[in-house]
């Protein structure tokens, strides 16, 4: 990452003790937040212990008078001029202009807003609207503010999702833009650190990303705090928000906003999420984070090969059966006694057989698998040429192949376009068991989950017709 001089001046390593002389360095656009801190040193090389290789926060006045704090420092280098001086450099994860906080306890906050771009689809609100031509003949836009749209409030925050606009004030150009940005406004009962904001932050922008199935990232970040505000000559005060420059931004491929979403395109959208109960994930969110982190992980990395995005799928799908259903084969056979309760006494064998066949010591991806697809006799997954019941032990033998690559397992294992039919699907399952984690009742899951198959049976189909067009033909 690239950054450039921004300033320099004297700073002090939590406000306290000697002042050193340092430079600054910025990329806002990237995140880049550098400070060099030059100590003059004509002796020996200083220890590198010197400075403290984590420092929670450095304040600093420019030569102009300019305040800056820059907060969580980390190490980045060490650099002894023999005869001259040594230089200690810092990449901190946030900078606050204008302000210089006495102590760590005092960099707390009662509301951020922070820009997602690329979610404004997801949102499926506009401020700015078609008029109705009938009444309006000589206006070809209105604007139609639209108020923060609350997701979710507890007794310690609410956190919502809010349209910002652009309002030219001169109009006497040759063009004008209107601009629109996403923000997610989270507001704290109590005064809380940026790294908790930023927290409750994350747990959202990773439900956007999988909702609308591609990777997010940052823009700006404005802090709110009673604290921080412009006192006038009647001593009326101002709440000063802060506009925050941080390293939580990264380069993500800004392709997916600005295409048109259609509606099996996103798993839900902002007034589909209003209908959940987000309460509910809130309280497993902590037990799901692996899944997620699988499932987002071929989100970031669309490079990955076919074979790695199958192995996150059904390491995510097994990761969750164990954490939410079963993890003991105690546990799972008392679940399979459950299950074969509501079955037929004439097909209760052969189902025992294919969830608990294999299963020794403890339960066997297979099991994990089947029972998943099973999804409590409820629901039918598409598995396209696959037959179900062969399906889960194709899935455990393939994994086997990649995972531990015994060549003698390679004619069993799925590959080509037959893998990637097989990643969609178990991608389908696990969207149908977070949609369910989220508190969506069970029509609206039904219903999802059959739309975000249906491109995949769709270009299915069109291959096999093209395979039978060219065996047919002349």
């Amino acid at each position: 990452m690239k950054v450039n001089l921004s300033a320099t001046g004297f700073w002090k390593i939590n406000n306290i003790g000697k002042k050193y002389t340092g430079d600054l360095y910025l990329n806002e656009d990237e995140g880049g937040i550098v400070l060099y801190i030059r100590i003059p040193n004509n002796g020996p090389i200083m220890s590198y212990l010197e400075l403290p290789l984590e420092i929670p926060f450095i304040t600093g006045s420019t030569i102009n008078g300019a305040k800056i704090t820059i907060v969580n420092c980390s190490r980045i280098s060490t650099n002894s001029r023999v005869g001259s001086e040594e230089v200690f450099g810092y990449k901190a994860h946030f900078m606050f202009n204008g302000v210089n906080f006495k102590e760590i306890k005092d960099i707390k906050f009662s509301k951020m807003t922070i820009s997602i771009p690329g979610i404004i689809q997801w949102g499926d609100v506009s401020n700015y609207v078609r008029p109705d031509l009938d009444k309006k003949k000589d206006s070809l836009i209105d604007l139609k503010i639209v108020k923060p749209i609350e997701i979710y409030s507890n007794e310690t925050y609410s956190i919502s999702y809010y349209l910002d606009y652009s309002d030219p004030f001169h109009l006497m150009k040759e063009e004008i833009i209107l601009k629109q940005t996403p923000n997610l406004i989270i507001e704290a009962q109590s005064i809380q650190t940026i790294e908790w904001f930023i927290q409750i932050a994350n747990q959202m922008k990773r439900l956007i990303e999988i909702a609308i199935g591609a990777p997010l990232s940052y823009s700006s970040m404005i802090v709110e705090s009673s604290e921080i505000y412009y006192e006038f000559e009647d001593n009326e005060k101002h709440i000063r928000p802060l506009e925050v420059i941080h390293a939580y931004k990264h380069a993500v491929n800004s392709e997916n906003s600005t295409k048109r979403l259609m509606k099996h395109d996103y798993l839900f959208s902002l007034s589909e999420l209003r209908q959940a109960n987000f309460s509910q994930w809130q309280e497993v969110a902590t037990i799901m984070e692996p899944i997620i982190e699988l499932y987002i992980d071929s989100l970031y990395n669309q490079n990955l090969s076919v074979s790695r995005h199958f192995l996150n799928m059904v390491q995510a799908l097994e990761t969750y059966h164990s954490r939410r259903i079963a993890y003991s084969l105690h546990d799972y056979k008392k679940r399979v006694e459950k299950l074969l309760e509501v079955r037929p006494e004439a097909l209760r064998e052969q189902d025992r057989e294919f969830l608990l066949d294999g299963c020794r010591d403890f339960v066997i991806l297979k099991s994990r698998l089947a029972d998943l697809l099973l999804a409590d006799h409820r629901f039918i997954f598409h598995t396209g040429d696959f037959k179900l019941v062969e399906f889960p032990k194709l899935i455990a033998k393939t994994r086997n192949y990649y995972t531990h690559y015994n060549q003698k397992q390679e004619d069993k294992a799925l590959n080509g376009d037959d893998l990637i039919t097989a990643f969609h699907i178990l991608q389908n399952i696990l969207e149908f068991y977070l949609l369910k984690e989220l508190g969506f009742n069970e029509v609206f899951i039904h219903e999802r989950t059959r739309e975000r198959i249906k491109p995949i049976m769709t270009s299915n189909a069109i291959r096999k017709a093209d395979k039978r067009k060219i065996i047919n033909s002349p």
